[in-house]
């Protein structure tokens, strides 16, 4: 199974020049917990998570509509493309503890993107079933945690 037949392909962006209040109004209209960050070309940079907008609020003296996409750091991005075979996806989401892939087409645009929801509704498959539950695993496992000196 490829994972364009799995994956959500009506998915809003967020440019660097946005901010993160029209960042939580997409997930709530949408009803996800990422949104992924496009450049002018529409190419996928980062993604801002609920997280994100969450700690950016609590840790800066400012209104979320004065925090810019722009001014967050991004971890690097994992992505994949839509021909990528679904069980490869899981194991990359596996290996990096991720809930949600963003899909890109081989120019780097914006595809979709791949959630563990997305892979539930799909789970009727056997063959899909066993990497959906050792992944969500892996997930679920307490990641060790690494505080990083900001200069």
């Amino acid at each position: 199974m490829k994972v364009s037949e799995v994956m959500t392909k009506e998915i809003e962006s967020c440019g660097l020049a946005d901010d993160l209040t029209k960042a939580a109004e997409i997930m709530w209209k949408k009803d996800c917990g990422i949104v992924p960050v496009t450049d002018a070309e529409n190419r996928v940079v980062g993604v801002v998570t609920d997280r994100d907008i969450a700690i950016a609020a609590a840790s800066r003296d400012r209104k979320t509509s004065e925090i810019r996409i722009g001014e967050m750091s991004f971890r690097p991005l994992k992505t994949c493309v839509p021909d990528d075979d679904l069980k490869n996806a899981l194991r990359r989401m596996r290996k990096y503890k991720l809930r949600r892939l963003c899909v890109v087409n081989e120019d780097g645009t914006l595809a979709g993107v791949l959630s563990v929801a997305d892979v539930l509704r799909a789970a009727h498959k056997k063959s899909i079933r066993k990497l959906l539950f050792s992944t969500l695993d892996a997930i679920a496992r307490p990641a060790p945690i690494v505080l990083e000196q900001i200069d």
